[in-house]
């Protein structure tokens, strides 16, 4: 019994940890702060390392865009996956599906690499209610949460229907350039 429990514990010493804290955005800091927001559809996947870090690249199909370049496809970058037989998980990371569709919040920094802004907080799923309406909603999120004082606080949840978030995202990228 003691070398199973020995066992156990080694093996759980081996296993990277990765924690993560996010800064809650709001609504409006996702609008602002992105430097692209699209709905697409996830075509395809795949895991590579950088280093002792593995990242999951998923190709997206660019349905509608509401900021960014005019692009047809685009390639985001997620950390976590399998690569080599090797997994790794990020709190507050998503897993997109191959073949669903998402509102994505994108952030491509000077490297040219394009991720999701504020990781799970920046993608939205996209569902057919009864009525037929397209709707988005945010996905539940079990990375650490903390308001602009660092103090810990629960993600806003996000549910409207896509015509509106259309025009929120309008109207959020309309009253930033009439404040510039």
């Amino acid at each position: 019994m003691i070398r199973v429990s020995l066992l156990v514990w080694a093996l759980a010493a081996l296993i990277p940890a990765q924690a993560t804290t996010l800064g809650r955005a709001s609504f409006d800091d996702l609008v602002q702060k992105s430097t692209g927001i699209v709905r697409g559809r996830v075509l395809s996947s795949y895991a590579a390392s950088r280093g002792s870090i593995i990242d999951t690249y998923y190709r997206i199909q660019v349905v509608d865009r509401w900021k960014g370049s005019a692009s047809t496809q685009v390639e985001i970058r997620v950390p976590g996956g399998t690569f080599n037989g090797q997994q790794q998980n990020y709190s507050g990371a998503p897993q997109l599906t191959e073949g669903a569709t998402y509102v994505f919040f994108l952030w491509t920094g000077p490297s040219g690499v394009t991720q999701l802004l504020g990781l799970s907080q920046g993608v939205l799923d996209v569902s057919t209610d009864p009525a037929g309406n397209i709707v988005v909603s945010s996905e539940v999120t079990d990375a650490l949460m903390v308001d602009a004082s660092g103090q810990a606080t629960s993600p806003q949840a996000l549910r409207m229907k896509l015509t509106d978030f259309s025009s929120r995202v309008s109207a959020a990228l309309k009253g930033a350039a009439n404040n510039q």
